[in-house]
């Protein structure tokens, strides 16, 4: 038999949530945190500047570190400069001669000391995924990335945000590739707009999301399906669909961003779909978009009443 309500009865509780208003930058979450407190080791380090791009990923892709320092030698841990994953997808074949010195990146690099707002901005800046942390002497302390910096954002969130999916993610066909591309074109499309991954759609199918293609696809993968840099060679050139990630997690644009940030640190791949019912391509969020919007949130919690309806039930 189906139960009955037996009684409704409407209480109001009471939350502590965060509003995404303007607030100044001194009363900015991002200013109270430093980022000492997301630093950590890096799971690869080179000394040798003049080493083939080639050659590291095989390393970085046992490790999927985002951040690899380049230091002087083993002793001083002296810190010259370091790359990130994005360099090392330049290299399209293995005969290619770039090496680190040719794609090192010598700033930015953070104190323990600096707050996490200027450290999204530096990276915004000077186009990077990551970076060192370094003493008053260049001695290398750790690294951070955009996972780093979610991580240590959520562990301080003093409340609920208010914000949507929709109110942090991009919307436009430049953010969405069809899986029947060639490589090239997602390759291109990432390196001239520096993208860290695409949503990859099928157009025959009302724009489905099938799944992502980020930088690290083309680390990730021993073969080479783009054939540059004076190899002549004459090989079919392959489709998105080869190489990219199936299976991935997706949003709804009314999702909170509390669901996202969840999602990111479990799956950590730089961008994940925002998909409509039938899973047709809405947008795209990329993790530095959702990290630049909790730094900016204020960093008190005001409380918010909520009317809840409390049922109770009985059998009939």
């Amino acid at each position: 038999m189906p139960e009955r309500v037996k009684e409704v009865k409407v209480k109001e509780e009471k939350k502590a949530v965060l509003l995404p208003e303007e607030v100044p930058e001194e009363l900015t979450l991002g200013k109270a945190l430093q980022v000492r407190e997301a630093a950590r080791a890096p799971a690869v380090v080179v000394y040798n500047k003049h080493e083939l791009l080639v050659n590291l990923k095989p390393l970085v892709r046992k490790t999927d570190e985002e951040v690899i320092p380049v230091l002087r030698d083993p002793y001083t841990k002296r810190t010259d400069g370091f790359l990130t994953q994005f360099e090392l997808m330049v290299p399209t074949s293995h005969r290619s001669r770039f090496s680190v010195l040719d794609f090192m990146h010598e700033f930015p690099m953070f104190k323990p000391d600096d707050d996490l707002l200027r450290v999204v901005r530096e990276l915004e800046d000077k186009r990077v995924r990551g970076a060192p942390v370094v003493d008053e002497e260049g001695k290398l302390l750790g690294v951070v990335d955009y996972f780093d910096l979610l991580r240590l954002l959520k562990h301080h969130l003093p409340g609920e945000p208010e914000l949507k999916v929709k109110d942090v993610m991009r919307t436009g066909e430049e953010y969405a590739i069809d899986w029947n591309e060639k490589v090239n074109k997602a390759w291109h499309k990432l390196i001239n707009k520096f993208l860290p991954g695409l949503v990859v759609v099928a157009k025959d199918e009302e724009n489905k999301v099938k799944g992502i293609i980020t930088y690290k696809e083309f680390v990730k993968t021993n073969r080479w399906f783009i054939h540059r840099e004076g190899e002549h060679m004459s090989v079919p050139m392959a489709k998105v669909k080869t190489i990219m990630m199936r299976g991935v997690p997706s949003l709804s644009p009314e999702d909170s961003v509390t669901v996202a940030l969840d999602k990111f640190l479990v799956f950590r791949e730089p961008v994940i779909p925002v998909v409509d019912e039938e899973g047709r391509y809405v947008g795209a969020l990329f993790v530095e978009d959702l990290v630049r919007a909790l730094a900016r949130l204020p960093r008190k919690a005001v409380e918010k009443s909520e009317t809840v309806e409390v049922r109770e039930k009985e059998a009939s």
